[in-house]
Formats: C-alpha cells, structure tokens, sequence
C-alpha cells in the first residue's frame, strides 16, 4: 500500500489513474473488516496531511466521504481554512455520519469568511446538524448578503425551536432578497416540525405567514400547510 500511497501523493489530473484504481481495490477488499478498513482510513487521512498534490488530495476526499468515520475528520478539519482546499473537504465532511464531522464545520466557521464560509454554512444546512443552529444565527446579521441568505438557508434545512425562533427575530428586520430567503427558511421549518408531529408549532409558523403584508407565495404556501395539518 505504500508504493500506491506515494503514487496518490504524486497523482495529477491527466496522468494515469492506474495506482488510483489498485488503492480502489484495496479499499474494496478491506470491506467488512474494520482493522483493515481502519488501516486504510488512516493512511488516507495521512496523504491530506502530506504535500501531495491536489488532485491526489481530492481523490482521496472522495474516497473518505464512503468509508470515512470520526477517525479522518481531524485531517478533514485541516482542509476547510484552505481556500483551495476547503470543497473537497467539505464534500467528504457532508457525506461522513457522526457529531465529529459536524462541529468540525460548526468550528470552521470562525476561521474562514467569503465564499468559503458560505460553503461550510452551505454544508452544515445539507447536513442538518442542528448542534450548529446557534453558531449560524449570528450570520443572519451579516453585512455580507451573500452569507446571510446562506444562513437563513441553512437554518431552515437544520429546523427546530431553536432555528424557527431566530427566523422568525430576524424576517422583520430584513428585506429584499434575504427576506425571502428568510420567510422561505421560518416556512421549511414549520414543514419539519408537521413532519415531525409538532402540529401546534408548526401551525402558529403557518398562522404567521398566512398573514396580511407577507408575499403571495408564502401566504399560500402556509395555508396549503395549514389544510394539510388539519385534514
């Protein structure tokens, strides 16, 4: 595995991905039995510690977002304050189960900004890891547009008390394209929380929207609610 490990670390997109498919293998084999898999993971997690180049690093992203536990997310963590690198390792973060992975992005908030902020925030909504709620409220507020329609986004994905309270604080003290980000995010709550049982909830959220001075849509997209939790 060593051999095919300095292959990786070397890879370039264009060359050969005989050494990728052999590792791919190896992994494959290493199915069902944990030491192994716990083998492979580790020495996986070593090439994104490693200099190797980045379409190396990305392949190997790739391979942790399967077979990935809270044991690679440490090395992951790494990846989200590198702007060149923060994608890919969100897109093994998103995909690895486990609390691990989701306050690794919850704590990278603080660490990054731009478009890779709104990336890990972007992700922690895809994930729905409700641990992050409150670390995301305070980007309602932010100068930067662009963040807080991804906040409000993502808050509405996540759902629960916690999410639906800071919407509902933050739609009257927003406009334009973040108001609608927002009613859109307190609406998709109040789907959850019908979802999940939480009829009274979920129909004051409903009450709410259906009122006079809110958009069209939203209005008739909270009495559609509204008639399916009474039927």
């Amino acid at each position: 595995m060593e051999q095919l490990l300095e292959k990786v670390k070397a890879y370039d997109f264009g060359q050969s991905r005989a050494s990728l498919t052999e590792l791919e293998e190896v992994i494959r084999k290493a199915y069902g039995d944990q030491a192994e898999m716990g083998k492979c993971e580790a020495a996986l997690a070593g090439v994104l510690e490693s200099d190797a180049k980045y379409a190396g690093k990305q392949w190997v992203c790739r391979q942790l977002s399967v077979i990935g536990t809270a044991a690679c997310v440490p090395a992951l963590a790494k990846m989200l304050t590198n702007d060149e690198l923060a994608d890919m390792a969100r897109y093994a973060l998103e995909r690895i189960p486990g609390r691990e992975s989701g306050m690794a992005l919850r704590d990278a908030l603080g660490k990054t900004s731009g478009k890779t902020r709104i990336g890990i925030i972007n992700t922690i909504g895809e994930r729905g890891y409700q641990g992050s709620a409150g670390s995301l409220v305070e980007f309602l507020g932010s100068s930067d547009k662009a963040t807080a329609c991804a906040a409000a986004a993502a808050l509405g994905k996540i759902g629960g008390a916690d999410a639906a309270a800071a919407l509902k604080a933050a739609k009257d003290k927003a406009d334009g394209d973040l108001k609608a980000a927002i009613l859109d995010a307190y609406l998709q709550c109040a789907d959850k929380m019908a979802a999940a049982g939480e009829k009274d909830a979920a129909m004051a959220i409903y009450t709410e929207l259906g009122g006079a001075g809110n958009p069209k849509l939203i209005q008739q997209a909270a009495l559609r609610g509204r008639v399916n939790l009474l039927k």
